[in-house]
């Protein structure tokens, strides 16, 4: 089971490979586009730990407490409500439970890029090439702890 710079390491080398099948079936990214995915890549090597004290969970709350800010700033507490109880989840949940999943992790970022295209239809090919380099990167870390064999058969 590696540590945060482990994952870190496997979510580099998972989006160097996505980088190179998504290359195969595109254009080459612009460089912005490169580092988005980069982003994306790594927030998913580190997301699996989220239900522990890590740096993927110091991360997780960051992120939201900016989007709480967000959208207080927007007046829209229906969203923060919701943010709110996102945020409580993985205290309620086991290490090595739900986050842990193959399911869960390809479901989660996937139903988000649908919600999100709902809003901006334009912007469709980027949200879901931003959740296939989340997932593939969740998926590094779910081989790096469990192994192929586990991580196939939860």
């Amino acid at each position: 089971m590696p540590n945060y710079k482990g994952h870190l390491v496997g979510g580099l080398i998972a989006y160097l490979v996505s980088l190179y099948i998504v290359a195969a079936f595109n254009t080459w990214p612009t460089i912005f586009t490169g580092v988005e995915w980069l982003f994306f890549c790594l927030a998913g090597s580190l997301f699996p730990d989220v239900d522990i004290k890590s740096k993927g969970q110091n991360y997780f709350y960051w992120f939201m407490t900016l989007l709480l800010g967000y959208f207080f700033f927007l007046k829209r507490y229906t969203m923060m409500a919701m943010i709110g109880v996102v945020a409580v989840i993985p205290q309620l949940v086991r290490h090595r439970g739900i986050f842990h999943r193959i399911w869960f992790i390809t479901l989660l970022p996937l139903g988000l890029a649908m919600v999100l295209c709902s809003y901006m239809p334009n912007c469709q090919d980027i949200f879901y090439l931003d959740a296939f380099f989340f997932i593939t990167g969740a998926i590094s870390h779910l081989w790096l702890d469990l192994g192929f064999k586990r991580m196939l058969r939860g």
